[in-house]
């Protein structure tokens, strides 16, 4: 652990899971279509692929969740996306940044793992795509879990999606919305997220943690892509896999919620109390939990 963020954390008295412990993850790559892709492997057992969120983010901000999976019995795999982390130079013309692309690499993954089921963990918009590949490959998926996820769709859902401006102070809010007006969507970003916390000291060190250079904006047509030609609602029909919804107690995101349940209407939902949309950074021991039950569900 680094002296200046073993300072704070001892100062806010707030421990993170993964500097606590050490990381028994090899990196790996794999041939993908346009290029090769990394990923990290930890643990040993069942398969279960993680995938993050953005779209953009290099996967080393979901670590904790990968350690959490590999000490739960499982080979947690934790996928850098194309453009992301080591899987940048796959970035190439950006042609592959669809959702079809998206899940063509998934099982690309699968297949160099030689697993015929896996285990999917999606969060935030990595639950899109989770969503996207199990309805196209439902005989693939062992379990499919949404963690603070987006939509089966992106269109707007009934209930508003900036609920994270009200965590903010009014200065915040004002330098969020300066930075959005210049097109610094990497500075707005970070500022959002600090107000996607329950706790704001644990937000605030998550911050500290997360470099400007792990945030990918020209991975932003995927997202695109999925608002645009994407509803998973059209394909995911009689899926036999279980599906579990884990979800931060006021995470913005919660909004979709409803219209999971209506895609997969035999989920079970667990709420992860006094967290928001990283609750494993948020409440790191009710995350566990919370994994656990789900992953055993």
């Amino acid at each position: 652990m680094r002296p200046a963020l073993a300072l704070i954390l001892a100062t806010c008295a707030l421990p993170s899971v993964a500097t606590a412990r050490p990381t028994p993850c090899a990196a790996h790559r794999f041939a993908a279509d346009q290029g090769d892709l990394a990923y990290r492997s930890c643990g040993q057992g069942p398969v279960t692929i993680i995938l993050p969120g953005g779209p953009g983010l290099d996967a080393a901000y979901m670590l904790d969740v990968a350690l959490d999976v590999a000490a739960s019995g499982r080979r947690a795999i934790l996928l850098d996306q194309r453009g992301t982390g080591a899987s940048r130079a796959a970035l190439g013309d950006g042609s592959r940044l669809t959702v079809a692309g998206s899940v063509a690499d998934v099982e690309a993954l699968r297949r160099s793992l030689g697993s015929d089921r896996i285990t999917l963990i999606g969060h935030s918009f990595g639950g899109g795509i989770a969503q996207a590949y199990a309805a196209v490959h439902p005989d693939h998926v062992a379990k499919l879990i949404l963690m603070n996820s987006v939509g089966p769709d992106m269109r707007p859902p009934t209930a508003p999606l900036d609920s994270w401006r009200t965590r903010l102070n009014p200065d915040e809010l004002a330098r969020y919305d300066a930075a959005r007006a210049k097109g610094d969507r990497v500075a707005a970003m970070k500022i959002k997220f600090l107000g996607s916390f329950y706790h704001r000291a644990r937000g605030l060190v998550f911050l500290k943690t997360l470099p400007d250079s792990a945030i990918h904006q020209d991975v932003a047509p995927l997202s695109d892509d999925y608002a645009r030609h994407y509803d998973v609602r059209t394909t995911a029909t009689g899926a036999t896999f279980p599906v579990v919804i884990l979800a931060g107690e006021v995470d913005w995101i919660r909004a979709y919620e409803a219209r999971l349940r209506e895609t997969w209407p035999k989920a079970i939902t667990i709420v992860i109390p006094q967290a928001g949309h990283f609750p494993w950074a948020d409440a790191p021991a009710a995350t566990r939990r919370a994994l656990r039950k789900g992953l055993a569900s």
